[in-house]
């Protein structure tokens, strides 16, 4: 599985969270090490022991807000007091270990931390400020220390106070508009799931529960006729009335399970076709034909979308087709899963624009809806007196794994020799 990309986090309400969290940290992390750095290679000098002990304040004042950020994060953001505070020791070692110590770039990470933290106002107060301790560090370190009057101390270094500063405050604003550009792509994306999802819930109540129930309703009207005229139908009606109940509450089972997020995938799809296949050829009394071949493993939306297509395509036959005999067939050819269901009944004038058929109703159009929503597309061909085929595919997944060795005689059934691969026991596939 691909692993999922990161996302850019905005800094919260209180401003102190997501990339300036992890960004402060990283710098804090940084800074820690140049005191390390710094304490190592001290020179032996007559501050030796001040020295150690203000890098020591120093260390600890860099790694309490790492350890303890979101504590402390909210009141360093609201507060520039902290980093003005830190100025002063901060001045204090670079006066006793000199401008070209390594200490000298913890002095930036201080410029960087003022910009990122508070924007361009904090770039031009911290940089302004740090410029001030670094020339009066040159002022007392001047009378016993030649090098500090050359063009790169007296000018370069402090030049980049300001320069490190400012590009900390652009990359506040950058960052800041990434993560407020990532965040309104999140809240599309959710917005689209869940219209995506009502509609998808919409097509599943449609191709099921409410042709069911409206079925029940004009079964449930005729009925209270019959009563009265033909006792003996209006049993067996009763009957057919209680069964399409039954088939009422599977198909509002079925759409629970799915909101709870329950996968089709953990069915494969020559099972669940055969499944589906022979439940309705026997409620229906309609021969059911054809061949399922294994087309290896499907995403999940393309397995609950065929087989709702299947379905619908089935409850057609039996609505419109008055068919004798389905035949379906699921094969691979190439990148593509199609799935075929044939009819041999009364068929119809297919117009040239297939959603000229459905109208205002899902229909063709809904099937053809959720084949274009796992990827692939639909088409119909029929004649009328001739018979439908409706024919939809998919993208395929990984190919079908071969089954290593002789693979196991299909069963024996009566009247018919042996069973075809993919068939049902008790039906016909040819």
């Amino acid at each position: 599985m691909a692993d999922k990309p990161l996302r850019l986090e905005g800094r919260g309400a209180g401003g102190a969270g997501g990339w300036l969290a992890s960004a402060c940290r990283l710098i804090l992390n940084v800074r820690a090490g140049i005191l390390l750095v710094t304490l190592v290679s001290l020179r032996e000098e007559e501050h030796r022991g001040l020295v150690v002990a203000a890098i020591l304040v120093a260390g600890v004042a860099s790694l309490v807000p790492v350890l303890r950020w979101e504590q402390i994060g909210p009141i360093i953001v609201r507060h520039p007091s902290y980093l003005a505070g830190e100025l002063v020791l901060a001045a204090l070692i670079l006066i006793l270990t000199g401008v070209d110590s390594p200490f000298f770039f913890f002095t930036l990470g201080t410029a960087l931390l003022g910009g990122l933290v508070y924007g361009y106002p904090g770039a031009a107060l911290f940089s302004i400020m740090l410029v001030l301790v670094y020339a009066y560090a040159i002022h007392l370190r001047a009378p016993f220390d030649a090098a500090v009057n050359d063009f790169r101390t007296v000018v370069v270094l402090p030049s980049l106070y300001p320069i490190v500063a400012v590009a900390g405050a652009g990359a506040r604003r950058l960052l800041d508009r990434q993560a407020a550009a990532e965040e309104t792509l999140a809240t599309q994306e959710r917005t689209m799931a869940v219209q995506a999802e009502r509609e998808r819930l919409a097509r599943d109540m449609h191709d099921s529960l409410a042709k069911t129930v409206h079925g029940i309703g004009f079964a449930a009207l005729a009925l209270s006729r019959r009563i009265q005229v033909d006792p003996p139908g209006a049993v067996e009606d009763a009957r057919k009335l209680a069964e399409d109940a039954r088939t009422a509450a599977q198909e509002a089972r079925e759409l629970l399970s799915g909101l709870r997020g329950r996968d089709d995938a953990e069915l494969p799809l020559p099972t669940a076709i055969r499944s589906e296949a022979a439940r309705w050829g026997e409620r229906t009394g309609t021969r059911v034909g054809g061949s399922l071949d294994d087309v290896g493993p499907l995403p999940s939306l393309a397995l609950r979308e065929l087989r709702w297509i299947l379905k619908e395509a089935l409850a057609n036959v039996e609505r419109y087709a008055h068919a004798t005999r389905v035949d379906i067939h699921l094969r691979r050819l190439g990148a593509r899963v199609v799935l075929t269901v044939a009819d041999d009944g009364a068929g119809f004038e297919v117009p040239d624009d297939l959603d000229q058929l459905a109208g205002g109703s899902f229909g063709l159009r809904g099937m053809r809806e959720r084949a274009r929503l796992a990827g692939g597309d639909l088409s119909v061909e029929s004649e009328p007196g001739d018979g439908t085929v409706i024919s939809v595919w998919v993208p395929a997944g990984a190919p079908p794994r071969q089954v290593e060795g002789p693979e196991p005689p299909p069963p024996a059934t009566a009247g018919s020799g042996t069973v075809p691969e993919g068939a049902v026991e008790g039906f016909t596939w040819q």
